[in-house]
Protein backbone atom coordinates (compact mmCIF):
# COMPACT_ATOMS: atom_id res chain seq x y z
CA UNK A 1 0.00 0.00 0.00
CA UNK A 2 1.42 3.37 -0.98
CA UNK A 3 -0.78 5.48 1.28
CA UNK A 4 -1.64 7.81 -1.62
CA UNK A 5 -4.55 9.35 0.29
CA UNK A 6 -2.12 11.19 2.56
CA UNK A 7 -1.19 14.60 1.09
CA UNK A 8 2.50 13.75 1.32
CA UNK A 9 2.24 10.53 -0.65
CA UNK A 10 2.47 10.20 -4.42
CA UNK A 11 1.53 6.98 -6.26
CA UNK A 12 4.08 5.39 -8.56
CA UNK A 13 3.36 6.31 -12.18
CA UNK A 14 1.94 3.38 -14.10
CA UNK A 15 3.50 1.91 -17.19
CA UNK A 16 2.06 -0.68 -19.54
CA UNK A 17 4.78 -0.63 -22.18
CA UNK A 18 7.73 -2.29 -20.43
CA UNK A 19 8.88 -3.79 -17.13
CA UNK A 20 9.68 -1.30 -14.39
CA UNK A 21 13.38 -1.15 -13.53
CA UNK A 22 14.94 0.41 -10.44
CA UNK A 23 18.48 0.93 -9.18
CA UNK A 24 19.53 0.51 -5.56
CA UNK A 25 22.95 1.71 -4.51
CA UNK A 26 24.73 1.44 -1.20
CA UNK A 27 27.83 0.45 0.68
CA UNK A 28 26.21 -2.80 1.91
CA UNK A 29 28.81 -3.16 4.65
CA UNK A 30 27.28 -5.62 5.22
CA UNK A 31 24.00 -6.34 3.47
CA UNK A 32 21.47 -7.37 6.15
CA UNK A 33 17.89 -8.55 6.56
CA UNK A 34 16.61 -4.98 6.29
CA UNK A 35 18.01 -4.82 2.77
CA UNK A 36 16.46 -8.20 1.96
CA UNK A 37 13.11 -6.88 3.18
CA UNK A 38 13.60 -3.80 1.00
CA UNK A 39 14.00 -6.05 -2.05
CA UNK A 40 10.60 -7.51 -1.22
CA UNK A 41 9.03 -4.08 -0.69
CA UNK A 42 10.37 -2.90 -4.05
CA UNK A 43 8.49 -5.75 -5.71
CA UNK A 44 5.37 -5.99 -3.58
CA UNK A 45 4.71 -2.30 -2.93
CA UNK A 46 6.47 -0.33 -5.66
CA UNK A 47 5.83 -2.78 -8.49
CA UNK A 48 9.47 -3.13 -9.51
CA UNK A 49 10.06 -6.10 -11.80
CA UNK A 50 13.85 -5.76 -12.18
CA UNK A 51 16.14 -4.46 -9.46
CA UNK A 52 19.77 -3.62 -10.17
CA UNK A 53 21.77 -3.51 -6.95
CA UNK A 54 24.98 -1.47 -7.18
CA UNK A 55 27.53 -1.66 -4.37
CA UNK A 56 29.62 1.50 -4.17
CA UNK A 57 33.39 1.38 -4.36
CA UNK A 58 34.03 4.42 -2.15
CA UNK A 59 30.95 6.26 -0.92
CA UNK A 60 31.04 10.02 -1.36
CA UNK A 61 29.37 10.22 2.06
CA UNK A 62 31.68 7.79 3.85
CA UNK A 63 35.17 8.76 2.75
CA UNK A 64 37.83 7.75 5.21
CA UNK A 65 35.93 4.68 6.38
CA UNK A 66 37.30 1.18 5.93
CA UNK A 67 34.55 -1.19 4.81
CA UNK A 68 34.93 -4.81 3.90
CA UNK A 69 36.54 -5.17 0.49
CA UNK A 70 34.46 -4.54 -2.60
CA UNK A 71 34.75 -8.22 -3.56
CA UNK A 72 33.53 -9.32 -0.11
CA UNK A 73 30.58 -6.92 -0.17
CA UNK A 74 29.63 -8.05 -3.68
CA UNK A 75 29.74 -11.70 -2.62
CA UNK A 76 27.60 -10.99 0.44
CA UNK A 77 25.07 -9.32 -1.86
CA UNK A 78 25.02 -12.39 -4.08
CA UNK A 79 24.36 -14.58 -1.05
CA UNK A 80 21.69 -12.19 0.26
CA UNK A 81 19.83 -12.43 -3.05
CA UNK A 82 19.83 -16.23 -2.68
CA UNK A 83 18.42 -15.79 0.83
CA UNK A 84 15.82 -13.36 -0.53
CA UNK A 85 14.58 -16.07 -2.88
CA UNK A 86 14.17 -18.43 0.06
CA UNK A 87 12.50 -15.90 2.38
CA UNK A 88 10.09 -14.50 -0.23
CA UNK A 89 9.52 -17.41 -2.63
CA UNK A 90 6.39 -15.85 -4.15
CA UNK A 91 8.25 -12.76 -5.42
CA UNK A 92 8.87 -12.70 -9.15
CA UNK A 93 11.28 -9.78 -9.30
CA UNK A 94 14.60 -10.19 -11.08
CA UNK A 95 17.42 -9.03 -8.80
CA UNK A 96 20.91 -8.60 -10.18
CA UNK A 97 24.19 -7.09 -9.02
CA UNK A 98 26.15 -4.60 -11.08
CA UNK A 99 29.88 -4.29 -10.41
CA UNK A 100 30.00 -1.03 -12.37
CA UNK A 101 31.21 1.20 -9.52
CA UNK A 102 33.85 -1.29 -8.41
CA UNK A 103 35.17 -1.66 -11.96
CA UNK A 104 35.18 2.13 -12.40
CA UNK A 105 37.00 2.67 -9.11
CA UNK A 106 37.34 5.90 -7.17
CA UNK A 107 34.59 7.79 -5.39
CA UNK A 108 31.09 6.70 -6.41
CA UNK A 109 28.74 9.51 -7.46
CA UNK A 110 25.08 8.71 -8.10
CA UNK A 111 24.98 11.11 -11.06
CA UNK A 112 27.77 9.22 -12.84
CA UNK A 113 26.04 5.90 -12.24
CA UNK A 114 22.73 7.25 -13.55
CA UNK A 115 24.49 8.42 -16.72
CA UNK A 116 25.94 4.95 -17.20
CA UNK A 117 22.57 3.23 -16.76
CA UNK A 118 20.22 5.82 -18.21
CA UNK A 119 19.73 4.30 -21.65
CA UNK A 120 19.11 0.84 -20.17
CA UNK A 121 16.98 1.80 -17.17
CA UNK A 122 15.04 4.97 -18.00
CA UNK A 123 11.32 4.68 -17.24
CA UNK A 124 9.23 7.47 -18.76
CA UNK A 125 12.26 9.71 -19.08
CA UNK A 126 13.75 9.11 -15.62
CA UNK A 127 15.65 6.39 -13.80
CA UNK A 128 13.95 4.98 -10.70
CA UNK A 129 16.48 5.15 -7.86
CA UNK A 130 15.59 3.74 -4.45
CA UNK A 131 16.60 5.61 -1.28
CA UNK A 132 15.62 5.70 2.38
CA UNK A 133 14.00 8.68 4.10
CA UNK A 134 17.22 9.34 6.04
CA UNK A 135 18.73 10.72 2.81
CA UNK A 136 15.98 13.22 1.97
CA UNK A 137 17.35 16.06 4.11
CA UNK A 138 20.70 16.01 2.28
CA UNK A 139 19.39 15.24 -1.20
CA UNK A 140 19.69 18.85 -2.38
CA UNK A 141 23.43 18.72 -1.66
CA UNK A 142 24.15 15.63 -3.74
CA UNK A 143 26.80 15.90 -6.43
CA UNK A 144 25.38 17.24 -9.72
CA UNK A 145 21.89 17.64 -8.27
CA UNK A 146 20.74 19.56 -11.36
CA UNK A 147 21.29 16.45 -13.48
CA UNK A 148 19.59 14.25 -10.89
CA UNK A 149 16.53 16.53 -10.81
CA UNK A 150 15.99 16.07 -14.53
CA UNK A 151 16.97 12.41 -14.88
CA UNK A 152 16.03 10.61 -11.66
CA UNK A 153 12.78 9.63 -9.98
CA UNK A 154 13.70 8.89 -6.37
CA UNK A 155 11.60 6.17 -4.77
CA UNK A 156 11.76 6.79 -1.04
CA UNK A 157 10.75 4.01 1.34
CA UNK A 158 9.89 5.69 4.62
CA UNK A 159 10.88 4.19 7.93
CA UNK A 160 9.58 7.13 9.96
CA UNK A 161 5.93 6.40 9.20
CA UNK A 162 5.21 9.58 7.26
CA UNK A 163 6.24 11.50 4.18
CA UNK A 164 9.34 13.64 4.75
CA UNK A 165 9.67 17.24 3.61
CA UNK A 166 11.56 17.37 0.33
CA UNK A 167 13.26 20.68 -0.45
CA UNK A 168 15.69 19.35 -3.06
CA UNK A 169 13.57 20.08 -6.12
CA UNK A 170 14.02 16.48 -7.23
CA UNK A 171 11.09 14.18 -7.94
CA UNK A 172 10.55 11.97 -4.90
CA UNK A 173 7.84 9.35 -4.62
CA UNK A 174 7.24 8.41 -0.98
CA UNK A 175 6.16 4.87 -0.25
CA UNK A 176 5.10 3.81 3.22
CA UNK A 177 7.28 0.88 4.24
CA UNK A 178 6.94 -1.65 7.02
CA UNK A 179 9.53 -0.96 9.69
CA UNK A 180 12.24 -3.62 9.70
CA UNK A 181 14.92 -2.87 12.23
CA UNK A 182 18.38 -3.83 11.04
CA UNK A 183 21.47 -1.74 10.46
CA UNK A 184 24.94 -2.37 9.09
CA UNK A 185 26.53 -0.41 11.94
CA UNK A 186 24.88 -2.70 14.51
CA UNK A 187 26.07 -5.76 12.61
CA UNK A 188 29.61 -4.37 12.63
CA UNK A 189 29.19 -3.89 16.39
CA UNK A 190 28.34 -7.56 16.83
CA UNK A 191 24.60 -8.00 16.13
CA UNK A 192 24.99 -10.90 13.69
CA UNK A 193 21.33 -11.90 14.09
CA UNK A 194 20.49 -9.13 11.60
CA UNK A 195 22.17 -11.12 8.82
CA UNK A 196 20.44 -13.60 6.53
CA UNK A 197 21.57 -17.22 6.75
CA UNK A 198 24.07 -17.41 3.88
CA UNK A 199 25.53 -13.98 4.62
CA UNK A 200 26.08 -14.84 8.27
CA UNK A 201 27.88 -18.04 7.29
CA UNK A 202 30.14 -16.04 4.96
CA UNK A 203 30.85 -13.45 7.68
CA UNK A 204 31.72 -16.16 10.20
CA UNK A 205 33.90 -18.14 7.79
CA UNK A 206 35.82 -15.03 6.70
CA UNK A 207 36.04 -13.55 10.20
CA UNK A 208 34.49 -10.25 9.17
CA UNK A 209 33.21 -7.66 11.65
CA UNK A 210 34.90 -9.29 14.62
CA UNK A 211 33.37 -12.71 13.92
Amino acid sequence: MTGASHPGWTPMPTTETKPRIALLGGTFDPVHLGHVHLFHEAYAVAGISRLIVIPVFISNFKRGTHPASFAERAEMLRLAICDYRDIYPEDRMKVEISLYEGEKGGVSYTSETIRAFYEEAADRGKVNFIIGDDLIASLGNWHDIAYLRSHVRFICFTRLGDAVENTSGAEVIFIRSDVFHASSSEVRAGEKGMLSQRVRKFVDENKLYGA
